[in-house]
């Protein structure tokens, strides 16, 4: 069930089960990681109704964290990063929630440090979403990688924001998302670049495949940029899966469905080539691997 040594298990807020390390303190629902050795966690949360979490990773400290959520019908979790400066964090998050789910992410980013989020975004829910991380700190730098799939009558609709507050300050993200059956998946990326911070860079890609004619999809990449000396790009767009792909692979003697999950894996593997992170590589394959399975 854990991935981890050392692991914590919520189930709507209460802790019900843990192995903490030295350098992890719980507190209600705050989990703080101290200054010491590397840390390893594996999270566990089940919600039913509301819960919030809240992840403080002090200053220095270096730390790996896999979040699995289990969210049941109209389930909300919130959750917020506070990341000290030079801390350096690899933290991948995977959805296993059903019916209706709403979630919401707010990560503040201090001088130095490094937080790079892995986002399997692949259950059978209908999810709301709205992920903001801000850069507070001189050379904070934030990049986040998601993966969506939205298949059935399912309605996707994330909303992910990187801020920029402070100069020479990175923020990357790359959405890529699989539209199929009669399903909704909306992908709105915005980067901001407020006033007085040069020398940052904000970059942004956005794509989205569709499999079928009922099925809607939209890629909305957004820049506000009010500074001159910064780097800035989006690439966005959504296309139809190619016909001729799926006649190729059928005549190789897979089955229509067979085919469509070799497509999916292969449009949502490019996630996985921009992560430099070997535990969110792998967590990364291993959700795409069972796509459609």
């Amino acid at each position: 069930m854990y991935s981890f040594e050392h692991y914590i298990h919520f189930v709507d807020g209460k802790v019900t089960e843990d192995n903490l390390p030295k350098e992890v303190v719980v507190n209600d629902t705050t989990i703080t990681f101290k200054y010491g050795e590397p840390i390893q966690l594996h999270v566990v949360v089940d919600v039913k109704n509301e819960m919030s979490l809240h992840y403080v990773f002090e200053d220095n400290v270096h730390a790996e964290v896999i979040e699995t959520r289990h969210v049941e019908e109209n389930g909300v979790l919130n959750r917020t990063f506070t990341n000290g400066a030079y801390s350096h964090v690899n933290f991948f998050n995977e959805n296993e929630g059903t019916g209706k789910n709403t979630y919401l992410d707010e990560g503040h980013s201090s001088r130095d440090s490094m937080l790079q989020l892995g986002y399997s975004e692949l259950s059978d829910a209908s999810i709301e979403a709205s992920y903001t991380f801000e850069l507070d700190g001189e050379g904070a730098d934030v990049r986040l990688r998601m993966a969506a799939l939205s298949k059935d009558k399912e309605k996707k609709h994330y909303k992910v924001h990187i801020k920029h507050n402070a100069p020479h300050t990175t923020g990357i993200m790359d959405n890529y998302g699989v539209a199929k059956d009669e399903a909704h998946l909306v992908i709105d990326g915005i980067g901001t670049i407020t006033n007085g911070q040069n020398g940052s860079a904000s970059h942004q890609t956005n794509k989205i495949i569709v499999f079928d004619p009922k099925c809607y999809a939209s890629a909305n990449p957004f820049l506000y940029i009010d500074e001159y000396d910064v780097q800035a790009s989006h690439a966005a767009g959504v296309g139809k899966m190619d016909e001729e792909h799926l006649y190729y692979l059928q005549s190789r003697g897979l089955t229509k469905r067979q085919a469509m999950q070799l497509i999916t894996y292969g449009y949502l593997m490019p996630v996985v080539e921009v992560v430099d992170n070997q535990m969110i590589k792998e967590r990364f394959e291993l959700a795409l691997s069972k796509v459609g399975a």
